[in-house]
């Protein structure tokens, strides 16, 4: 069986918002060996789906943050959490949860497993929303494109009328609905030319070709 990367959905943001010298850094790990790392905004996402899913009080969850050992962790899941805060206070529709799913990109060298932290209705459309509390920037243009690479790999039997990224990091929310044909077009593009990275890199490690049915490995979130 061949070696076959899967990235969560803000590690594939993080990707391809990269410059070329270090998204191709990224790309040569995922084929280096790995104990799974630590998930630094676990403590956020869970304290997102207690708020959403079990009517946890925001004061609550802030105060919670407290148990957080890790300083750094603790002060990234306090600013997400209240810039979360923030948005609700603009959006306060109900929240339910959102099924992900996986998919390929063109010549099956890595996949993608896109997972919304909640489901609520935006505009009139129900819109399945990803958290990103990441300090990297983030390229309205390539989260758009990516955005419409779930959208057009979705199956339409119980697909969302919209996706959308919600920076917790500057409130910024990045809409799929707000996406055009080249940006679409466009998204296709990128998926090509990170396949043609992944493939040089399968060949900088010796590593044979992906056939049909490989198991990807743990996304990383």
């Amino acid at each position: 069986m061949s070696h076959v990367p899967k990235f969560g959905f803000s590690a594939f943001l993080k990707l391809i918002n990269a410059n070329p010298i270090p998204q191709k850094r990224l790309v040569r790990e995922r084929y280096r060996p790995s104990t799974g790392g630590y998930d630094f905004h676990k403590s956020l996402r869970q304290r997102v789906q207690r708020i959403a899913f079990e009517n946890l009080a925001f004061e609550d969850a802030l105060a919670s943050t407290a148990e957080i050992g890790k300083k750094a962790e603790r002060e990234s899941a306090l600013k997400g959490l209240r810039q979360f805060s923030q948005w609700r206070q603009q959006n306060p529709g109900t929240l339910s949860f959102c099924d992900g799913f996986l998919f390929s990109s063109p010549k099956g060298l890595f996949k993608v497993q896109f997972t919304s932290n909640f489901l609520t209705e935006l505009n009139g459309r129900r819109t399945a929303v990803h958290l990103w509390n990441t300090r990297q920037t983030l390229s309205a243009g390539l989260v758009n494109a990516s955005l419409c690479m779930v959208a057009n790999r979705h199956p339409l039997e119980g697909r969302p009328d919209d996706f959308a990224v919600l920076s917790l990091q500057d409130g910024r929310l990045f809409r799929w609905s707000d996406a055009n044909r080249e940006t679409a077009v466009f998204g296709e593009r990128l998926l090509q030319a990170l396949d043609l990275e992944f493939a040089i890199a399968r060949l900088e490690f010796g590593l044979p070709e992906v056939v049909e049915g490989d198991v990807p490995d743990s996304p990383t979130p």
